[in-house]
């Protein structure tokens, strides 16, 4: 007996909605299984779905990765004077929401980015170099963030920098970050609330020596320093631009690692040279890192705290140059002078030859 048509008709549908069912099932699976924004494929998943809500290419104001979803701040195309707020968790886009902007973020001609520039690609490797690069106990990724750093336009300061990640790492006891750019590529680390950071002390072991080779390697091997400045937790020194001869730049170097400070202009040469300065040459006044035994930081310090014997005394800072205008004239030797505060505002210092030798001593007032 044949089937009526009825029923194979009915066949048909129940095949259809078993297979519709089946695909929705996979699919359902599919958006419960990205339980984490910072693995695999799930930053780009949520960006695609971003774009399909809002309908084309996004003008971002800041994108935030958490590990359950995430957040989307973008301009409404409809209207480009409005910021829209999107959330997207697992699979499915809320929003948009209206977003009150502050004063750093309402020039959106400066502070909105192309989410197109960013290499979402890079997110579970940047995850896995943040967790690694802080080193924290029990670290692991929190938050990423992406937006433009800050920036001055027209005098005012706004979001308008380039855009970077900043990923939050967490520890079992103590918390850092690290910055990188839209590539995915590590930048700096802020290591500023952790115990390394409260305990180190450039005057202190072998800091010092441990820092040379560091900042060696971000000067691409070769430091002409003009002045340097010894602190307890960070190191301050003026250099020769390592790709522009012609010009110097301060440098900070600290836990973080080493950033430039700015240029050095002309009357920050003169105060550091002073007065005659501009009949120097380069190779008057400059001095190669290397030129420096920097595992004698320890011993100075004790040597100028026992020789000026000032009450509760401590190292306030060690300078290392060839000295000013005046004194290069007759003496372009490399000195160390380590000055010394205590109570009652007494203050000395004592100067050394690169060797280590005592040369001169100035008592405490």
């Amino acid at each position: 007996m044949r089937p009526s048509s009825n029923t194979s008709r009915l066949t048909t549908l129940l095949a259809i909605l078993l297979i519709a069912c089946f695909l929705l099932a996979c699919s359902l699976t599919k958006m419960l299984s990205q339980s984490n924004m910072f693995e695999g494929t799930a930053a780009q998943d949520a960006a695609a779905a971003f774009k399909k809500k809002i309908g084309g290419p996004i003008k971002a104001l800041s994108l935030e990765l958490e590990k359950d979803g995430a957040t989307l701040r973008a301009q409404d195309p409809n209207n480009r004077q409005h910021v829209d707020e999107y959330k997207y968790v697992r699979g499915l886009v809320t929003g948009p929401n209206p977003v009150q902007l502050n004063a750093l973020e309402r020039n959106l001609e400066s502070t909105l980015f192309d989410l197109d520039t960013v290499n979402l690609a890079a997110t579970p490797d940047l995850a896995k170099a943040a967790v690694s690069r802080t080193n924290l106990e029990g670290g692991k990724v929190t938050k990423m963030v992406i937006e433009r750093n800050l920036g001055m336009i027209n005098g005012s300061l706004v979001k308008g920098g380039e855009p970077q990640w900043t990923v939050s790492v967490e520890g079992t006891r103590e918390s850092a970050s690290v910055l990188a750019d839209v590539k995915g590529e590590v930048k700096g680390v802020d290591l500023s609330q952790t115990a390394r950071a409260a305990s180190v002390n450039f005057y202190e072991g072998t800091t010092m020596q441990d820092a040379v080779p560091k900042i060696k390697e971000g000067f691409g091997g070769t430091v002409k320093v003009l002045e340097l400045i010894i602190y307890d937790k960070y190191v301050w020194f003026k250099a020769q631009d390592p790709k522009k001869p012609d010009e110097f730049n301060q440098y900070k170097y600290d836990i973080n690692g080493l950033t430039r400070s700015g240029a050095l202009g002309d009357t920050q040469m003169m105060m550091t040279l002073g007065p005659g300065s501009e009949k120097l040459k380069p190779e008057d006044f400059l001095f190669d890192l290397n030129e420096i035994d920097f595992s004698k930081t320890s011993e100075l310090g004790a040597t100028a705290l026992d020789t000026l014997q000032i009450n509760n005394g401590h190292i306030a800072l060690m300078k290392i140059s060839r000295g000013t205008w005046a004194e290069i004239r007759t003496d372009r030797e490399i000195k160390w002078e380590v000055s010394v505060s205590g109570a009652r505002q007494k203050s000395g210092y004592v100067v050394f030859d690169a060797k280590g030798n005592l040369k001169k001593t100035k008592p405490a007032k």
